[in-house]
């Protein structure tokens, strides 16, 4: 739980070694921080500023330093109350006013989700200078009465843990599900994936070619990262965007309003299909491509660049994992790969058992897995009046190898006696395909439920897992 602080008690004369700890203790903070040195000289500036029009200075609780979780946006120092939020940016030398001014905005969209009015401000010690963002989008010098007049807004102060505040779902969406979101614009992309954008828009900027190819497992925002790119790319010239697997279809509704995205599912491309048209060709799903539809798309698609996106499948056995497009993908003239690592919308804890699932740990799993329930089916009867129940408690319930046909925040998969262990710990089965079970269950995004029918083997081996 992260608390607001009393910054007049951080920014007080001390071993400036000490301030991590007392930062910490302050603020309940789950790792210590690191306070450099500018950083906390332009706090101390800005107190003795307001001390000297707000005498009562030392009674203010902002929240220092804080970062929106999984999506890497942090802000210096945030008054949270119910009926407004106050932003102040420090900055210790001279910046332009453009790039104060392209912050505040920044900020201002992220801190809007909250639905409260924003006062936005940066303090520039260097030059004792104060300036805020106006409701025109303007900086405008302002006085030291203004900042504390606001500060002493009449309403009560945030108490509780401000990242239950700021949830995720209110930010990054899923072009499939959310299209009206997608075309507003009502998302943002983590610094990491904005970080790959660059990259990519600029070599293809600068070569009008190439291959890049971003992988992460489910969760990670690749459908959404893609998208974007394809939005910036088809600002002037036409792009195509080719949909890998059986749910292709659901994106329909989208690309009906983007007229300069052409949608095309990877079962039509044929030998004559004309990709002379599109300045450049984004593959989404780019894992479920068999090899010769891979090679027609590179072949039709001759100098333009060509833009993959996929699930990771490194924990799947190599066995099953050499049935994917991974080796041939990897045979194609200077390939950039981007790996995306920052789970975005998938349960991190449920990831992480799906991981140790997938491939048993060498080492006992000292991490417990709360979201996770395993139960046991000893034949058909058993496993439906379990399934059953499990529908009734609001989970989506999936046959195996059946993908959901959307992304459950409760998932319910049934497993026969056909799973087992291999010699070098891989799950593998007799009958399915596990590397289908894979993508299954990554899909969930709050609880997984496993029904094991018949199998107590693979029973007792996921409850060591689990416990």
């Amino acid at each position: 739980m992260m608390k607001a602080i009393s910054i007049y008690a951080l920014t007080r004369k001390q071993n400036i070694n000490h301030l991590s700890k007392l930062e910490r203790q302050l603020s309940g903070r789950e790792r210590p921080l690191n306070i450099r040195a500018w950083e906390w000289g332009s706090m101390k500036a800005l107190m003795d500023q307001l001390e000297e029009n707000m005498p009562e200075v030392y009674r203010l609780r902002l929240f220092y330093s804080f970062q929106i979780p999984r999506l890497g946006k942090e802000f210096d120092l945030l008054q949270v109350k119910e009926k407004q939020i106050i932003n102040i940016e420090l900055k210790s030398g001279a910046v332009s006013e453009e790039a104060i001014r392209r912050q505040l905005i920044q900020n201002r969209s992220y801190l809007s989700v909250l639905g409260r009015p924003i006062r936005s401000y940066t303090y520039i010690s260097s030059q004792n200078r104060l300036v805020r963002l106006t409701k025109h989008d303007n900086i405008v010098e302002t006085d030291w009465k203004q900042l504390c007049e606001e500060l002493r807004e009449e309403s009560t102060d945030y108490a509780g843990d401000l990242e239950e505040l700021f949830r995720t779902e209110l930010y990054l969406i899923s072009p499939r599900t959310q299209p009206e979101r997608f075309l507003k614009i009502e998302y943002f992309l983590t610094a990491q994936q904005n970080d790959i954008k660059r990259q990519i828009l600029k070599k293809i900027r600068l070569q009008r070619s190439g291959y890049y190819w971003f992988i992460g497992l489910p969760g990670t925002g690749k459908t959404l990262l893609l998208y974007d790119i394809a939005m910036r790319l088809s600002g002037r010239h036409k792009v195509c965007m080719i949909h890998c697997g059986d749910m292709g279809q659901e994106w329909k509704k989208l690309h009906e309003r983007l007229l300069r995205i052409v949608w095309m599912p990877d079962s039509q491309i044929t030998e004559d299909t004309d990709m002379r048209e599109y300045a450049a060709v984004l593959v989404d799903e780019a894992h479920l491509l068999n090899k010769e539809t891979l090679q027609r798309i590179v072949r039709l698609s001759e100098d333009r660049p060509i833009i993959f996106s996929g699930d990771c499948e490194d924990q799947i056995s190599p066995e099953e994992a050499g049935e994917s497009i991974k080796r041939e993908m990897e045979k194609l003239p200077r390939l950039q790969v981007f790996r995306l690592t920052n789970r975005i919308r998938t349960n991190a804890e449920i990831s992480s058992f799906i991981q140790n699932m997938m491939r048993l740990p060498d080492r006992k799993c000292t991490r417990r897995f709360p979201h996770v329930t395993i139960v046991y089916a000893n034949d058909d009867r058993e496993a439906e009046n379990l399934l059953r129940d499990a529908k009734e408690q609001g989970y989506q319930v999936c046959e195996e190898n059946e993908i959901a046909e959307r992304t459950p925040d409760y998932l319910a998969v049934l497993l026969d006696e056909s799973y087992y262990y291999d010699e070098y710990r891989y799950l593998r089965s007799k009958n399915h395909r596990v590397r289908s079970l894979f993508h299954q269950l990554n899909r969930a995004k709050e609880k997984l439920m496993l029904v094991v029918k018949n199998n107590e083997q693979l029973y007792g081996m996921l409850l060591n897992l689990q416990m």
